[in-house]
């Protein structure tokens, strides 16, 4: 499940309405496992199940796993790994070409757990689990997921309720087509124009904000941050010049650039007069992966696909 805020929230609402349920959480991946980690699914005591480690024949045998021990009362994490290949998964073949292996812990809950009602709140902070039990320190943050074993003893760390923010300067076609697939992607949308009238800024029901100011105090709105995402397609090429240039030296992410290779090459070159050139490469264009993009709704799933490289740690040099 993308939104791991609802995620969450499901959960609490299933342990207050049915008493239990098996969490289920991808704690490592190797190689092609069709899970990675941090992949999250929950089967609650009434047999409803939501959120995916990855599909296919292994979740369906963990989904059964965890069927099993609710109707046994076993609320002892385990942790189940496989190989996914045509040998063999815990000695059944797994019916899959991925060539990977991933590491699953299946976690019982019960509806005491408060550790729970903390990430069903979206407070930011670290969740712990281990053989003692699930622990949430909002003190705390990572650089992503950690899972650590030795012998008998594990430990799984990971972040919750830090959400990756997209800021979007312009509200035209592609921003409202962009903004659809970022709710997807568990973005927290923040949609910026100078227009009042604009009905594609108007008509963004995805976006979690929507501002209207004037761009020249743009450098204003922007936060910086790992993980802020930054993405400037307003409807003029000198107005796109003039907010690059006052957040080229933003710490983010990403600081994107919507357009053709020869605009982004124009607007660069006249950048480079002003702003040193380590701070001009920081500016990306053109955004998207190379996928002979046209509509709106293309160049939104180039966009999209390129975030998730970037993301997943698959960035390149382009």
């Amino acid at each position: 499940m993308a939104n791991q805020a609802i995620f969450w929230q499901r959960l609490a609402d299933g342990l207050e309405r049915h008493g239990s349920a098996v969490l289920m959480i991808v704690v490592g991946s190797e190689g092609s496992s069709p899970g990675k980690a941090g992949a999250k699914m929950a089967v609650l005591a009434n047999g409803e199940c939501f959120g995916t480690i990855g599909g296919g024949a292994v979740e369906h045998s963990l989904v059964e796993k965890a069927r099993a021990l609710l109707a046994q009362g076993s609320f002892q994490p385990c942790l189940s790994r496989q190989r996914h290949n045509l040998l063999e998964m815990e000695g059944q073949a797994t019916g899959m070409l991925c060539g990977g292996e991933q590491t699953v812990l299946l976690y019982g809950c019960r509806a005491s757990d408060s550790g729970v009602c903390h990430l069903a709140g979206n407070i930011q902070g670290v969740l712990t689990l281990s053989p003692d039990g699930m622990a949430f320190d909002p003190a705390r943050t990572l650089s992503g997921q950690s899972f650590l074993q030795a012998a008998s003893d594990w430990r799984y760390e990971e972040n919750v309720g830090l959400r990756k923010q997209a800021y979007l300067i312009g509200g035209g076609h592609v921003s409202l087509s962009l903004s659809k697939i970022l709710a997807t992607l568990d973005f927290e949308i923040t949609v910026i124009d100078e227009r009042d009238n604009l009905d594609t800024f108007k008509r963004n029901a995805d976006a979690h904000h929507k501002k209207i100011m004037q761009y020249r105090f743009i450098a204003d709105a922007i936060p910086e941050g790992n993980q802020v995402f930054v993405f400037i397609m307003t409807h003029s090429h000198k107005i796109d010049e003039k907010v690059a240039e006052r957040l080229a030296g933003k710490k983010v992410r990403y600081l994107g650039l919507l357009g053709s290779r020869n605009k982004i090459a124009r607007i660069k070159a006249n950048l480079g007069a002003k702003l040193p050139a380590e701070t001009l490469q920081r500016i990306r264009g053109p955004i998207g992966l190379p996928i002979d993009s046209h509509t709106p709704e293309e160049i939104a799933v180039s966009i999209a696909a390129e975030l998730i490289q970037i993301v997943n740690g698959g960035d390149r040099e382009r």
